[in-house]
């Protein structure tokens, strides 16, 4: 949480916590190195071949899989994973698919609510917008209570004329 470069000064970033994303680091590279490990014995043993086809395609979907865990947790690490953005104009959530508005401005919103692990923006027009909290480093009520925060900073600016 706090302000990064590139963003205004009173933005607030929320990011998937650093544990997090070490941990899928962590486990994508274990796993990719025990497929290394069972590659280099599976050469070294010389199997019957029906059995270096069967554990090379085991091995080639783990290999896949731990690629998968490594780029997404180095991602993560260097912020372009699931974040949440608070801003004088408005918010940008990207906590993953099916979270309704991506962008919204705050004079739109007319209800923040928390709900569980996730909190609901209400918007113009019957639109909605879900924020999983449990992709984030804060919890649900800290989440709902900034937003509120900017929400009543971001309706009390005064507008310029159109």
């Amino acid at each position: 949480m706090g302000a990064d470069d590139g963003y205004e000064p009173n933005t607030v970033v929320y990011r998937v916590p650093t544990a997090v994303a070490l941990r899928g680091v962590g486990v994508g590279a274990v796993i990719l190195g025990l497929c290394v490990i069972g590659a280099s014995v599976l050469r070294a043993t010389e199997p019957p071949r029906a059995v270096v086809v069967g554990i090379g395609m085991v091995l080639g979907l783990l290999t896949v899989l731990s690629l998968t865990l490594l780029i997404v947790g180095i991602l993560r690490l260097v912020g372009r994973g699931a974040r949440l953005v608070l801003d004088d104009s408005g918010f940008l959530n990207a906590t993953g698919p099916g979270a309704g508005v991506r962008r919204g401005s705050w004079r739109d919103v007319r209800k923040v609510q928390s709900d569980g692990p996730v909190i609901s923006i209400d918007l113009a027009g019957g639109r909605r917008s879900l924020v999983r909290t449990s992709m984030l480093d804060a919890g649900p009520r800290e989440l709902a209570q900034e937003m509120r925060r900017h929400l009543t900073r971001g309706r009390s600016e005064p507008r310029l004329p159109s």
